[in-house]
This record gives structure tokens, C-alpha cells and sequence, in this order.
């Protein structure tokens, strides 16, 4: 209904509000998180720039929101809750 670029600045908007909680924290799990908001941030921006079929957008856009979500409750952790979940994983 309201078209793809608003899904993709959606995503960006998500993307730069988690990233400056991670820029909050310190220690292990703001590592942990920089790493994993790298790593969307490369995914969002190919879809930005790149022509995608209808497909590689939907796909790419459903990994990069279970992404963003999942970098988003690892920010919510404790520093020892964090540890206990590196060891159950």
C-alpha cells in the first residue's frame, strides 16, 4: 500500500535508533551488537541502492527485521543475563 521505499527507510529509521542504544553500552555485548548492526547495515543498504526483484526485497527486507529485532533484545540484556545466554547458545 504505501510502497517499498518506506519499508526501507522503515528498516533504516530501526537500524540508526538501535545503533545509538549500542553506542550506549559498553563492554562485550555493545561489541556483539556493533557487529550485528554492521552486518544489517550492508543488507539495508544494497536494498537502497540495487534494483531487487520483488522477491530478493522481501527476503532481504524479512531477514534484516528479524535482525534488527533480535540485536534489539540483546540491548534489553543485563551484562550477566548476556553471559548466561552465550552459554545456553
Amino acid at each position: 500500500m504505501f510502497g517499498w521505499e518506506r519499508r526501507v527507510r522503515k528498516l533504516r529509521k530501526r537500524w540508526d535508533r538501535l545503533r545509538e542504544k549500542a553506542d550506549r553500552k559498553h563492554g562485550p555485548l555493545r561489541t556483539r551488537a556493533l557487529q550485528r548492526l554492521d552486518a544489517i547495515n550492508s543488507s539495508i543498504t544494497t536494498m537502497e541502492e540495487t534494483q531487487l526483484s520483488r522477491i530478493d526485497r522481501a527476503r532481504m527486507a524479512k531477514d534484516a527485521e528479524i535482525s534488527l529485532e533480535e540485536v534489539k533484545e540483546l540491548l534489553k540484556m543485563k551484562g550477566g543475563e548476556e553471559k548466561e545466554a552465550a552459554e545456553g547458545a
